[in-house]
């Protein structure tokens, strides 16, 4: 029985120092992917989330701006067809007039509208430019009617009526805004060598002064400018009132956007060539992108003015709700954060009750050697003793039988104050007689330390009852106890102390001191364990885990420290008062 025993001690001591590794490698994968699924998870649901706002979003963008420029330039066209409105001419200025709303339309917005000539091959006339018009107010007469401290009245009498023209330009239009101020408030700013019909300044050129700077632009020359009526630009104004911009081809400095709206409206035209798209309007929204497109008719199919428009709704949503989407992206990274943490934890955790619990194997499995070793002993020379003998041997086979039991149950305590509930089988405890029987329960110890144990007590008190787990207390007791006999040169002073409603035990030894760095750790599993030398006989340092767990579950306060010589473990206890309380059982 006892060879078989210590070989099944053997195997034990193999399992535990080889599987170990591959457990630990498994457990980490596990938490690995564990830790994967959850933080795609949570990818998952943000982008779930932020699709969902955008969508939204885009959807209020694009009822809002969809088709905006397309539908208002095309209403300017809308009504009227007779065979003068549909001359190319008359096309032409109506468009520049269009273009007109389409510089007030929203930013990330691209337009493009051209007048083409289908006789002709489906040339371009005419196409989008940057506009601006110099307005002439006119010469007015003031007459004041009354001027009195009680009112004022005036009237005043056109003389020469206002007027105003267009300039189109060859090149996109780009100023800076202190030359945008100029061109509001023209005073300073002159128009040389540029003719003018009835429409159109054409030719020349705009010089804008600025900071010190001139910036001088030629004036384009649109092709329906009506030349045989046209006159010196000087000879048409008397005095420049008023010039206002009309951005078509900046947008925002974005033209890009514009030449997407080109490329799109030449495929579209070119589509409507073979029958493949309609002249009606067509808006296709999109969260990223949404195209509006339309083609007016003229002159029985002679001329065509096409519309498109390019907007970007997702840019937009981005540049007005930025704060939102950088709280979306700090809510994830810390959503994010959390789940790492918490695996990391949730694994460390594990990985530390591994090591706690490979170190409890081994500590009992190498504390068992001995009494193993022992047993075999005596067993193997059971035959060659005499009666007397015999008797004693067996006294010493059932003590070290003894021994083992205490250390297995010693291991299913710990495991049991491991797991989340502690059975509590609470009595009525005096703790001066359990502390007496554990005494006598070591005399043995006592007489091979030849170490003095005294218990002081108030003699006066009749008893220290506690409402506690018998056996769970005669545990802690006796581990203090074996552990200050073992560590102690001579003595053990134990102590119990009733004060009102508490009762405070202590144990002192005179022997070497715990170093002040090691009281964090003593009450860890596998502390004292030489983990150089498993084999040197040193404590499991089981115990004091047991204890420690034990103790938090009665809710008793426990600490250690050390004294001038020697170290003192000590716990306090709320005093058990009779008629308060019934014997139970009691899940913590």
């Amino acid at each position: 029985m006892v060879i078989k025993s210590t070989h099944l001690f053997s195997k034990l001591t193999m399992c535990t120092e080889g599987a170990p590794v591959e457990r630990s490698k498994k457990m980490k994968k596990h938490y690995l992917r564990f830790g994967i699924i959850y933080c795609v998870l949570a990818l998952v649901i943000f982008m779930a989330a932020v699709s969902f706002y955008t969508k939204k979003k885009t959807d209020e963008v694009n009822d809002a701006w969809a088709g905006h420029s397309v539908i208002n330039s095309s209403n300017f066209f809308h009504g009227s067809k007779t065979d003068s409105y549909t001359e190319p001419e008359i096309l032409m200025q109506s468009m520049v007039h269009s273009w007109q709303f389409t510089s007030y339309s929203s930013e990330d917005e691209g337009f493009y509208s051209s007048l083409i000539d289908t006789r002709d091959g489906f040339n371009v006339m005419f196409e989008t430019a940057d506009v601006i018009m110099a307005r002439y107010y006119g010469e007015f007469e003031y007459e004041v009617i009354e001027n009195s401290e009680e009112s004022y009245e005036s009237r005043s009498t056109q003389l020469v009526p206002g007027d105003l023209r267009y300039m189109i330009f060859d090149e996109p239009l780009s100023f800076t805004e202190d030359e945008k101020s100029e061109i509001r408030f023209p005073r300073d700013i002159t128009i040389t060598g540029a003719m003018c019909d009835d429409k159109f300044i054409y030719g020349g050129t705009l010089s804008i002064p600025s900071d010190g700077t001139v910036k001088t632009i030629d004036i384009g020359r649109p092709p329906m400018v009506n030349e045989a009526e046209s006159v010196p630009y000087e000879d048409w104004i008397v005095r420049l009132d008023e010039l206002e911009y009309y951005p078509i081809g900046e947008n925002s400095g974005d033209r890009r956007l514009n030449m997407t709206a080109h490329k799109l409206n030449d495929k579209f035209v070119e589509e409507f060539k073979n029958g493949e798209a309609s002249a009606e309007l067509e808006i296709k929204k999109g969260v990223f992108t949404t195209t509006a497109s339309m083609i007016r008719v003229y002159n029985g199919g002679n001329y065509l003015v096409t519309f498109y428009s390019v907007l970007k709704p997702f840019k937009i949503v981005l540049r007005h709700d930025l704060k939102t989407y950088i709280l979306f992206l700090i809510a994830f990274i810390l959503v994010e954060a959390v789940i790492v943490f918490a695996v990391r934890k949730l694994y460390l955790n594990q990985k530390s009750f591994e090591i706690r619990s490979r170190k409890l194997t081994q500590g009992i499995a190498h504390d068992l050697k001995e009494p193993l070793a022992a047993t075999r002993a005596h067993v193997e020379n059971w035959e060659k003793l005499d009666e007397d003998t015999r008797q004693e041997y067996s006294g010493k086979i059932i003590s070290e039988v003894d021994h083992m039991s205490s250390m297995v149950t010693r291991l299913l305590e710990l495991s049991k104050t491991n797991g989340s509930n502690i059975k509590l089988n609470r009595e009525d405890v005096d703790l001066r007689l359990l502390t007496v029987n554990v005494k006598n329960r070591n005399l043995e110890a006592i007489r091979k330390k030849n170490a003095d144990v005294t218990i002081i007590s108030d003699e006066t008190v009749e008893s220290y009852p506690v409402y506690a787990d018998l056996e769970m207390m005669y545990i802690v007791i006796s581990n203090f106890m074996s552990n200050a006999i073992k560590y102690c040169d001579h003595t053990v002073i134990v102590k119990l102390e009733r004060t009102g409603r508490t009762i405070r035990f202590s144990i002192t030894n005179d022997g070497t001191r715990i170093p002040n760095t090691d009281f964090d750790k003593i009450w860890d599993p596998g502390y004292g364990i030489d983990a150089k030398n498993p084999d040197s006989g040193e404590s499991s340092g089981v115990g004091l885990s047991v204890v420690k767990n034990i103790l938090d579950a009665h809710q008793a306060k426990s600490d250690c420290y050390n004294g001038a010589k020697g170290t003192t473990f000590q716990f306090i206890m709320n005093a058990y008062d009779k008629g308060s309380s019934e014997t139970g059982e009691e899940e913590i």
